[in-house]
């Protein structure tokens, strides 16, 4: 891809200096001249060196002749390539000069054991997971295919040693097929990719038994607070049977490589390149001796390595588990690359770490990413000296990242201060476009004086991660200012999907003269944080919540002022920081509902919330926009928001400057969001044999009061058992009991249990649909000897043995009725139909068990079990 200003930039040379040459044709015995160029940059780089070395006070000019400069190894720069500001080192080319870090895979042949594939063998090549044909990205063999995705059933964790657990997942029996006849060694070559929240997880197979709906993986121990559970995301990698989808490759142990041809591709002639090294450049001095003043302009840097380790990728917000970069600069000070492109790469395009102080990336495209466009900084606190800082990146397209790893962010600012991110095109991210701070909550943070400003940043999320934002900050961030962007198309999964988003702790942000439209969860969003200021900003069409606070705390949250909210759906207040009473200073905004209905200020009317002392000077009228159907959200000259003091600003200014350069980023072709499914049922089969491992009692809330023993696992025999306890100093008289969110919203739900009660226990399992003023389905109770539905009795039951109950009732529909089957130890059949639900019922969204009553009373479960058809 031609940048746009490759041709009016011209060839620099550093001032009064050596100028040296290098060409793919060359020859590292020649002199370095135009006419007889050098071959390889290692070679040129020696060169230069020892002529700063023997002139310091000239810089060197290194001119990339036309051509692919390849590199088998890193290319790494250390103090002794140090200019100086007068006559800095400067790399440059000449023409469409490519450094890259691949090789050509050539010597196609039609595969004629499988319709539409070709093939070649690439051994002795190393191993590699990422392949470009004709410059783009090939799909790694993955079912379903791209852009489809199967949902788990659940997740069972069990530790192996200190460092290492077991993964058990659950998933629908259909979803294995294509596994069923790999052979062992295959198997141990398949990835799963899961999304869950923010995070990902990518792990090796061990095992899979498709007949039970279940495959077994090792890996790290997972956080409690983001797990891998039912209804996450995830897809299969990496077997030859999945090769069923133009566009996509295998590669064998044996070397046979497999690619499935896109439509007018023809594999006699295209180009396809693979990996080598997966690090292009490396810009490192110390701390001692930093590299200074070294510039890179109008290169290509291509074609670097990310490999999954044999233990997996675990999950770590932003990506940060994965630390592969094609251009790492630490310890280094005004390092420069302008007018550059960096892509077709397996990690992150640049990280600025360690040290890396007053470097800039500019006029640069940043595309086709394994992992992040730009990181700045580190996870952890380094010492003044050496913390990254001043970092800018401008006027750069940032597209099309988390290609391995899909929870990275366009630009992450980690622990560092004073940088600016501005006039960027960030875009086609699965997770944030923008993330500045790495503290959570009110601890020391050095991300200060950050300025995100002037970027277009959109098409983020995608609906298939959660929790993301076009711009997130963590932390005390005081100065740090978030201005001029220009935010929509931020979609997540489940929740979330937030324009501008300070997240835990951030303190101190100013958010001003932003357009947000089209997000899935609130234009703004502040979980909790503390004197953050949103003003002058256009908040408008969230799918839910338009201004949303998660959090009230004892100081103020943020101020809102000037702002124009317009919505046509959701509601204006979204989370539960209004209701908790949180401190919000609110002024002088105009909120609009294009869609006619009533406002609702977290319950109450506009009077009323202005009578609490809350939106003084604010206004509810339409803002006058000039085409807001169209998102052009430009103000009519007498429209009533600049009464309230908003000030236009023009947001064309977002995003990357020049005509050209804005031609570059709409080129991008941005897919619809996945459509998500519907949450699958939550199904549940617990014998009790596997103890706490089982699905009660990871999937049900228990209630006992704080005493475990109340609802425990009991042997009897050879046989685990479920055994509750009603104990007479327990405050609540509906104690001990659980319960669970079968998600049933249609089809027909099916209960079965067995249960032993003893003359003075009691047991009642209902059904539910959800919140306070809930709806009843199938309810059972077992009291006395006796069973009641409703209070009706039904018939009776022999205390001290065991009794089969099953019940079933159909969802979806008011006015149901459901039946039941009771079946004696002795073999005694009862069925019970017809018995009625609430009118109103129509989802199962509780199903629980009460074992209550005021006296000391033991009962016993077993083989539960719920499914739906």
């Amino acid at each position: 891809m031609i940048r746009p200003s490759l041709l009016s930039l011209a060839i620099v040379s550093a001032l009064h200096g050596a100028d040296l040459f290098v060409s793919p044709d060359g020859n590292d015995e020649n002199s370095g001249t135009k006419t007889e160029p050098f071959a390889t940059l290692p070679r040129a780089q020696k060169a230069a060196r020892a002529e700063h070395a023997k002139n310091p006070q000239d810089g060197v000019t290194v001119t990339l002749l036309p051509g692919r400069h390849r590199l088998t190894e890193t290319l790494v720069f250390d103090s002794a390539d140090s200019g100086t500001a007068e006559a800095p080192i400067v790399y440059q080319s000449e023409g469409d000069a490519e450094i890259s870090g691949g090789t050509r895979i050539t010597d196609w042949v039609v595969d004629l054991d499988r319709a539409g594939i070709w093939k070649t063998k690439v051994a002795p090549l190393p191993s590699f997971e990422q392949l470009w044909i004709g410059g783009r990205r090939a799909v790694r063999a993955r079912t379903p295919n791209w852009w489809h995705f199967n949902s788990l059933l659940d997740v069972i964790e069990e530790p192996i040693d200190d460092k290492t657990v077991k993964h058990t997942f659950k998933v629908p029996a259909r979803d294995l097929s294509p596994l069923a006849n790999l052979s062992e060694q295959e198997l141990k070559g398949v990835q799963v990719m899961v999304f869950h929240k923010w995070d990902t997880t990518r792990e090796f197979l061990q095992s899979v038994s498709p007949e039970q709906g279940e495959f077994i993986t090792h890996g790290s121990k997972m956080k409690s607070w983001n797990k891998m559970n039912r209804n996450c995301l995830y897809y299969f990698e990496n077997f030859l049977g999945a090769l069923d989808s133009p566009g996509e490759w295998f590669l064998d142990r044996d070397g046979w490589l497999y690619y499935h041809p896109r439509e007018g591709e023809d594999m006699r002639a295209v180009e396809v390149m693979a990996p080598r090294i997966e690090s292009l450049v490396q810009i490192t001095g110390t701390p001692d001796k930093p590299i200074k003043h070294l510039a890179f302009k109008n290169l290509n840097f291509r074609h670097s390595e990310l490999l999954t380790p044999p233990t997996g990728v675990p999950p770590a917000q932003a990506a940060m588990a994965v630390d592969a970069s094609a251009i790492r600069v630490s310890h280094a000070e005004q390092i420069s690359f302008q007018n550059c492109t960096v892509e077709n790469i397996g990690g992150t395009a640049f990280w600025f770490r360690e040290g890396a102080k007053h470097c800039t990336v500019r006029d640069t495209r940043i595309f086709d990413l394994g992992v992040s466009g730009v990181r700045i900084g580190e996870t952890r606190t380094l010492p003044d000296a050496t913390r990254t800082g001043h970092i800018t990146i401008d006027n750069c397209i940032i597209h099309s990242g988390g290609r391995k790893a899909p929870c990275a962010v366009g630009v992450w600012i980690g622990r560092s201060g004073d940088n600016v991110i501005s006039h960027c095109d960030v875009a086609d991210f699965y997770y944030t476009a923008v993330s500045a701070g790495w503290v959570w909550g009110y601890g020391p943070s050095d991300s200060k004086r950050n300025r995100i400003e002037n970027n277009h940043l959109h098409h983020i999320g995608y609906r298939i991660l959660s929790d993301m934002g076009g711009v997130y900050t963590l932390g005390k961030s005081e100065g740090t200012v978030v201005r001029n962007n220009h935010i929509h198309d931020v979609f997540s999964t489940r929740y979330g999907g937030w324009g501008l988003y300070p997240d835990e702790g951030s303190t101190g942000i100013l958010f001003e003269n932003n357009l947000v439209y089209r997000v899935r969860d609130g234009a703004f969003h502040q979980h909790y944080g503390r004197d953050n200021i949103v003003r002058n900003n256009i908040l408008t069409y969230s799918e839910e919540g338009q201004v949303a606070l998660s959090r009230s705390e004892p100081h103020r949250s943020f101020t809102f002022e000037n702002n124009i909210v317009f919505f046509d759906g959701g509601h204006l207040l979204g989370g539960r920081g209004w209701a908790a009473g949180a401190k919000v200073d609110l002024r002088n905004n105009l909120y609009w509902r294009a869609d006619g209905k009533p406002f609702d200020f977290d319950g109450k009317s506009f009077t009323q919330w202005q009578a609490e002392g809350k939106d003084q000077n604010s206004k509810i009228a339409d803002p006058l926009f000039h085409d807001p159907a169209n998102y052009d959200f430009r103000l009519k000259s007498d429209s009533p928001a600049l009464a309230i003091g908003f000030k236009p600003f023009d947001i064309s200014k977002a995003g990357v400057r020049g005509e050209d350069w804005r031609a570059l980023a709409k080129a991008t072709t941005f897919p619809k969001p996945y459509l998500v499914p519907e949450p699958l049922p939550n199904i549940l089969h617990d014998d009790f044999e596997r103890g706490e491992l089982g699905g009660l009692f990871r999937k049900a809330t228990l209630n006992h009061e704080g005493n475990e023993s109340l609802i425990s696992i009991s042997k009897e025999k050879d046989n685990h058992i479920l055994k509750l306890q009603r104990h007479p100093d327990l405050k609540k008289g509906y104690n001990p009991h659980f319960y669970w969110d079968p998600n049933l919203t249609s089809g027909t739900g099916i209960l079965s249990f067995r249960v032993r009660l003893q003359p003075n226990s009691s047991l009642q399992c209902e059904w539910r649909s959800k919140g306070a003023s809930y709806k009843k389905g199938p309810s059972l109770s077992f009291k006395n000897g006796k069973v009641y539905n409703r209070h009706r009795e039904l018939g009776s039951y022999p205390t001290g043995t065991w009794v089969a109950v099953t019940i079933k009732a159909a969802t979806g529909k008011k006015n149901g009725t459901w039946e039941a089957t009771i079946i004696h130890e002795d073999g005694l059949k009862f069925e019970y139909t017809d018995l009625p639900c609430d009118p109103e019922w129509t989802e199962l969204n509780w199903l629980g068990f009460t074992s209550g009553g005021s006296k000391a009373a033991v009962l016993h479960l077993d083989d539960l079990s719920f499914t739906s058809r």
